[in-house]
């Protein structure tokens, strides 16, 4: 069942209470996951505490940007990747083997997890127009205080707030702040 058109919701990070991972690696707020329980898109911020391997999720789309911190290098299936807080987002397969380096200590880190492609992830600064289609799933996770307009709506962000939306209506959207993330994802009725 897809929310109306224009039905934001928002959460901010200091809401979601934190769970371990299993391997003691790290922290997952996870700020939404639609449907409960076996997810076919999933939104988180994850704190990695310490060097290891990233959790297998085969047929799932990732998508992975660091918040804070020095920054961590993926290495994934034998490719190095350098990440760094304020950097472009990555994208890869969930069930490549991944295995994360810390650069100088603990990160901060989003995570835009679909089984149902495509899925896209963009950083916005200053003012940008994200790349989002009317009908689809749509959202922004601000890094420092936002504002989104659009759709004769006018949404104010505080950092590390994400507003989003399951049925995006038709509108000329516009982003303003100095570091957002924007995410568009069409996951087809199950």
């Amino acid at each position: 069942m897809s929310a109306a058109p224009h039905s934001w919701q928002r959460v901010h990070l200091q809401q979601v209470t934190p769970q371990p991972w299993r391997n003691g690696g790290g922290l997952t707020h996870e700020l939404v996951s639609r449907p409960a329980g076996e997810w076919r898109w999933r939104v988180s911020v994850a704190r990695i505490e310490r060097d290891g391997p990233f959790s297998h999720f085969s047929g799932v789309q990732r998508h992975f940007a660091v918040l804070r911190g020095a920054g961590v290098e993926l290495d994934i299936d034998g490719m190095r990747h350098t990440l760094h807080a304020g950097g472009e987002p990555l994208a890869f397969e969930g069930g490549q083997a991944c295995h994360g380096r810390l650069l100088a200590g603990a990160t901060l880190d989003f995570n835009l997890m679909s089984r149902a492609a495509p899925a896209q992830l963009q950083r916005c600064r200053g003012q940008a127009r994200p790349a989002w289609h009317s009908g689809h799933i749509a959202g922004l996770y601000a890094c420092a205080p936002a504002r989104l307009e659009g759709g004769g709506q006018d949404w104010t962000l505080q950092a590390d707030e994400l507003l989003w939306t399951e049925h995006l209506a038709a509108g000329d959207w516009l982003v303003q702040g100095e570091d957002v993330l924007a995410f568009s994802l069409k996951v087809e009725p199950a």
